[in-house]
Parts: C-alpha cells; sequence; structure tokens
C-alpha cells in the first residue's frame, strides 16, 4: 500500500507534447512577437508545463471560442476544435456552461469575474445641485439651525438684561440677521461692551470658523469630483432605456446565455442584440466599436488586473450582477484533465494562484481615471445663486425706494395742510379787520 494519492505519484508526463488551440484576441493568452506565450494564465501555464513535465504545441488559433449553431447542427471556433479530435487543449480563458460541458471537459475554476455592461464614457455632466447641501449629513444640518434660532433667542435674554429696551421679535430679528452674517464670515457693527455679550459672540465665531473649514473642504471635495450622468445603472435599465444597442463577442457564451434562456429579461436584451454577423470577433473590437458608436453597449467581463486591451476612448462598466467562472477547456473525457486539476488544486492550496493572481503584467490598459479640470456647469449653481440674490436685492431695493417716496409725500402733505389752513384765517382775519375799521370811521363820521 502506498500513502501518496494517484495524482501525487502519476505527476511526470514525461515530456509529453498536447496539441493545443488557443482564441485570437483573447485577454487571458496570446502568442507574442517572438513565439512566446503571454497575457494572464501564460505564468500559469508555464507552472503546469514545469511541474508535470508536460510541454504544448500551439497546432491552430481560431477566431472564435465556440458555440452551438442549432441550425447546422455544429459546434464553431476553439470547441469544435476539441470536439473533432484535432486539438486536446485551449489554452483560452471560457466561461463555464451546461452547454459546453457535454462536449469538453473544464479544469477547475481559475478565475471568477464579474459581467460588465461596458460603454463610452458619457460627455454630459451632472449639475450637482445639492452639492452644497451634501458636505454636510441631515444631522449636522439640523443642529446648525437649532443653534441659530437658540443662539438668537438667548441673545435676547442678554440684551433685555444689559438695557435694551425693544420689542422681543425685533430683537429676535436683529439677532437671527447678525448671527447669519457670522456663519457668512463677516463681522460685527458694534461689538458690545458687555462681558457676557462678548463671550456669547467670541464662542459663535470659534464655531463658525471650525465650520466654515469643514464646508469649504467638503465642498472642494464634491466640486472636484466629476459625476456623469449614466443612462442606466442595471440590465433591467438597460432594457428600458431602449436607445442602445448590445453586443457580445462573436462565439462566446454570452449570446448563448441570452438566446436559450427563458427568462423575460433576457427575450428582451435579445431584441436589443446585433445580429449574429455584426458581431465583434474580439475585445479589442468591440471596444474600437464603442468607441465609434455611443450608442452600444458590450456585455464583458471585468478584468482583476490590466491586460493587453487598448482601449481608445474612456469606457464606463456598469456592474449587471452577473458572476462568471473562467477555465480552460479540454476534449471530452481527456485521460489528463483530473491530473491537470490536481496540479491546479494544490496551485491554490500553497499560495502559488494568488501569487499568479497578483502578479503585474507586461501592458497596463489606458481605461483609468483621469484627473479634469472642474467644468462651469459644476459651479453654475453658485453663479446662479449669486445672481438670484443680486436680482432680489434690486428688486427689494426698488420696492422699499417706492415705499419710502410714498410716505414722504404723505408727510409732506399732512404738514402742508396745517400751513395752507393758517395762511388762510390769516388773510380772512385781516380782512375782516379792514371791515371793522371802516366801521368804526364811517360811525365817526355821523
Amino acid at each position: 500500500m502506498v500513502t501518496n494519492s494517484l495524482y501525487d505519484r502519476r505527476y511526470n508526463l514525461q515530456g509529453l507534447i498536447m496539441k493545443a488551440v488557443i482564441v485570437k484576441g483573447s485577454s487571458f493568452i496570446n502568442v507574442k512577437k517572438n513565439g512566446k506565450l503571454g497575457g494572464i494564465f501564460s505564468e500559469l501555464l508555464n507552472q503546469i508545463c514545469i511541474t508535470l513535465n508536460v510541454s504544448f504545441d500551439i497546432v491552430s488559433e481560431v477566431e472564435e471560442f465556440g458555440r452551438w449553431n442549432p441550425n447546422k447542427k455544429t459546434w464553431s471556433g476553439a470547441i469544435a476544435e476539441l470536439y473533432s479530435g484535432r486539438a486536446d487543449i485551449s489554452l483560452s480563458g471560457f466561461s463555464i456552461t451546461s452547454a459546453r460541458l457535454n462536449v469538453v471537459d473544464f479544469t477547475l475554476p481559475i478565475t471568477y469575474t464579474k459581467n460588465l455592461l461596458v460603454i463610452q464614457e458619457p460627455e454630459k455632466f451632472g449639475i450637482k445641485w445639492s452639492s452644497h447641501f451634501l458636505t454636510f449629513t441631515n444631522s449636522v444640518w439640523i443642529a446648525i439651525l437649532g443653534i441659530l434660532i437658540a443662539s438668537s433667542i438667548v441673545f435676547i435674554f442678554l440684551k433685555i438684561h444689559n438695557g435694551i429696551d425693544r420689542k422681543i421679535g425685533c430683537l429676535f430679528i436683529d439677532n437671527f440677521l447678525e448671527i447669519c452674517g457670522i456663519l457668512c464670515q463677516q463681522g460685527l457693527a458694534d461689538f458690545p461692551v458687555r462681558s457676557s455679550l462678548r463671550i456669547a459672540y467670541f464662542s459663535l465665531f470659534l464655531l463658525v470658523t471650525v465650520l466654515s473649514a469643514a464646508y469649504s473642504a467638503a465642498l472642494i471635495s464634491f466640486l472636484t469630483s466629476t459625476t456623469h450622468i449614466l443612462p442606466f445603472h442595471s440590465l433591467e435599465s438597460f432594457v428600458e432605456d431602449g436607445t442602445y444597442q448590445l453586443a457580445v463577442v462573436r462565439g462566446s457564451a454570452y449570446y448563448d446565455k441570452f438566446a436559450n434562456s427563458r427568462d423575460p429579461l433576457a427575450k428582451k436584451l435579445m431584441k436589443l442584440m446585433l445580429e449574429d454577423k455584426k458581431l465583434p470577433l474580439t475585445e479589442q473590437e468591440a471596444y474600437k466599436r464603442i468607441c465609434k458608436n455611443q450608442k452600444l453597449a458590450i456585455y464583458s467581463i471585468q478584468h482583476n488586473k490590466p491586460v493587453n486591451l487598448e482601449i481608445p476612448c474612456n469606457v464606463v462598466r456598469i456592474d449587471t450582477g452577473h458572476v462568471n467562472s473562467i477555465a480552460m477547456i479540454l476534449s471530452k473525457h481527456n485521460p489528463f484533465t483530473n491530473v491537470i486539476n490536481f496540479q491546479l488544486q494544490k496551485f491554490f492550496a500553497n499560495g502559488i494562484m494568488s501569487r499568479l493572481k497578483n502578479s503585474p503584467f507586461d501592458k497596463k490598459s489606458n481605461d483609468m481615471i483621469k484627473h479634469q479640470p472642474v467644468p462651469v456647469t459644476s459651479v453654475i449653481s453658485l453663479l446662479i445663486l449669486i445672481l438670484i440674490g443680486i436680482i432680489l436685492s434690486t428688486c427689494i431695493l426698488i420696492i422699499e425706494k417706492f415705499i419710502f417716496t410714498h410716505k414722504r409725500k404723505k408727510l409732506s402733505m399732512v404738514h402742508h395742510i396745517p400751513l395752507i389752513k393758517s395762511s388762510t384765517f390769516y388773510v380772512k382775519g385781516k380782512k375782516s379787520l379792514r371791515n371793522i375799521t371802516k366801521h368804526h370811521v364811517n360811525c365817526k363820521c355821523y
């Protein structure tokens, strides 16, 4: 009896050469100009070759991963090469589906990825009307308003105690406007003489200084982080929008995922899908298409690390909530499937797989977050608020000017009427005196 398992003992394939096929344009494996393998799976395959004493002879490069054609009753792409016996293994990454499991063997899942909708970055930016209020939470804003009202009430008692004889309503309005001015970094016209009022105002100034610093920092952060208006945020909203077309890489499992599904959402997605002949052959071609057509979305996978993809424009990735298992495939009932799976399991156990996943690759993607200057649309709300304040102040000034002018006219008329009356009385009195004098003279003559 032996202590080790079967595949612990039979790990040496004695220089076996396996016929391999790869998919052109695959982000997981590719052939460099010097003939060596590159991509995410390249280091993993090198470790398998060293551990199992095996090598891969690339006998063909196909354009498609492979899907079932119900009309011709045949498979296409790399799966057709394995199904017909022309190759033993495909080194590219394949999605595990039930239909493929009937004709090929899968290795253990090497990685798990999210399925995403990729679209060209929208050119419109969201006008952040609420950015000036998102700097603080609702509880902080409520606390600030409470402090403003409470301080106005406290100042009323302090001023009344210090001998100021005014109505409580007028004092409350004056205090409220003073505190609002302090919140806007304005000073006081007359600083109080009493120590109690000085301490209260000084404490308020300190509080406003801290709040102003925190508000300014948060507001700058909101204004400098540009937000795009996305037309949709999920597959459901993508279907509801209806203005975008959907595309997948030709020959991939994603087309059959929607075409053969009974889900109502999948049927709606198929109505937006491009024709099979018009689908892109590679991910590189798919990215070029969405950069040319702003109304095209690609159903793709999320790469954990940068891959050899040159994206000619900025793109946005939207999570669909679907998870995908990626593995290599071998011909059905291949005698070496369990040997390779055993070594992959050991790679997972001893940490080699984690090291390979975290290793950097030769070329980085240009799909990076780029810092941009703040656009006018992000500060247009401030400009509009300033304009509204100027217009409102001007209107109030005109109304006040009209009211005061009208009051002055009334007052002048009120003061003018007694003068008219007194002058009339003087004239009448003078005439009466003259009449009395004449009458007195006439009396003497008689």
